[in-house]
């Protein structure tokens, strides 16, 4: 048996589209609420209740010591983020049973899997939980079928997910009989996808699984991932380095800064938080914010986004009108306005109020102002929905001579093409 296969070791779209044609873009338009279409019979069958995945755990590597803690509710994804070498790999690791740790606590539900006060340490396979990477650690010797058929033998049969449903909606419906070395990366990976989900596992662990795919084919795989922890019931923690990856698929952050747990909560706030910036995107960061698809304009192609209760004009994207979406807007693709400027390119002209500026010291070239967006109210004065924050950097020049400061009402302007967009399930 290949090392942890079984349980720890099992494995291993649509952004804003500048070049959709008009008639793709009407193709994209149903009416408000259209469900996303599921292949029959992949969710899971009945078994276990499903159970939170929660992890407290210390550890000792060269150089680092790392000291962290996260829970992911069943059908959630938990990105763990931060620089190279911060502990994120480590802790997934340790809680998969790969690696020792010095203490701490695993636990599905009230279930220990480790418990160092008790002296509990289940072994990998015992814990089940799927470890899906970039190696996608595949049998060579065996067929495609081979392989999903011995994640559905640990899964126990029946119990689990049918193959048969799992192979259509993973399209590897004509690869059965080919062997892995014949295949892409994005096949491999839809491979150890499937097998790792047949072993019927109660959370998967992703080590940076599209890492050896092409960037083309990243947008069906996420799509795909970000199908997982609702169709299966699924707790999910995710680990990559790409912020792409983590705005499509994680409902929480968790940020590691040498070892320890510089911030966490949920993925919107934790990635518009101008005072993490160093630890995530450094000069790229920027905000992410949620919001509805509301119209798609054929003439000019382009898509209209309700954020807050005011509109958003992005690129042409084809997600269908009221799907839910999450934007990202880089923080040095932002200008402020105190009036609506009447000459100019820049197709979003938001109203929001500043919260807070930030100096890059006395004498430093830049700053952060941070904006928070008029809401809409419903009739009896209360917001429709969370608040939207946002900031811009801006040099200190600017900022010193317009005079920001809180609670001053502005307009945050930032250019259709500076905005990315990524489904959000």
């Amino acid at each position: 048996m290949a090392a942890g296969l079984g349980v720890a070791r099992c494995g291993g779209g649509g952004h804003a589209a500048v070049g959709v044609g008009p008639r793709a873009l009407a193709a994209a338009r149903p009416a408000m609420g259209t469900p996303r279409r599921r292949g029959p019979g992949v969710t899971a069958p009945g078994g276990p209740l499903p159970r939170a995945l929660s992890v407290e755990l210390r550890l000792q590597r060269p150089g680092l010591d790392i000291r962290a803690q996260f829970r992911v509710a069943p059908g959630r994804v938990c990105a763990l983020v931060g620089r190279s070498g911060s502990g994120k790999t480590a802790l997934l690791k340790a809680a998969a049973g790969l690696e020792p740790a010095l203490g701490g606590r695993v636990a599905l539900g009230p279930d220990p899997l480790y418990d160092s006060a008790a002296g509990l340490n289940l072994p990998a396979h015992a814990r089940r939980l799927s470890w899906l990477d970039a190696d996608t650690h595949l049998f060579p010797h065996l067929s495609v079928q081979g392989n999903l058929l011995y994640g559905h033998r640990v899964g126990g049969g029946d119990r689990g997910p049918r193959m048969e449903a799992v192979a259509r909606w993973l399209e590897l419906e004509t690869l059965l009989t080919r062997h892995v070395t014949a295949l892409s990366a994005a096949q491999r990976l839809r491979v150890a996808l499937g097998r790792a989900l047949l072993a019927h596992p109660h959370a998967l662990l992703l080590d940076d699984p599209l890492g050896r795919v092409p960037v083309e084919a990243h947008p069906a795989l996420l799509e795909l991932l970000a199908q997982v922890p609702t169709r299966f019931r699924l707790p999910m923690v995710l680990v990559t380095p790409r912020m792409t990856e983590v705005i499509h698929l994680a409902d929480e952050v968790v940020v590691l800064h040498e070892g320890r747990m510089a911030s966490a909560g949920p993925t919107p706030h934790i990635l518009s938080d101008v005072s993490l910036s160093s630890f995530l995107e450094g000069d790229q960061a920027g905000s992410v914010f949620e919001g509805v698809v509301k119209r798609h304009d054929v003439t000019w192609l382009l898509s209209e986004v309700d954020v807050a209760g005011q509109r958003v004009t992005v690129p042409a994207t084809l997600h269908p009108v009221g799907s839910r979406v999450r934007l990202k807007v880089r923080a040095r693709d932002i200008v402020l306005h105190r009036q609506a400027p009447v000459d100019t390119s820049v197709s979003n002209h938001l109203r929001g109020r500043v919260v807070q500026v930030m100096l890059a010291g006395e004498h430093g070239t830049y700053g952060a102002v941070a904006i928070e967006l008029d809401h809409a109210v419903d009739a009896n004065g209360q917001l429709t929905g969370p608040a939207v924050s946002l900031w811009a950097l801006l040099t200190r020049k600017s900022i010193q001579q317009m005079g920001w400061a809180p609670g001053q009402p502005c307009l945050i302007g930032f250019k259709a093409m500076a905005v990315s967009v990524s489904p959000w399930h």
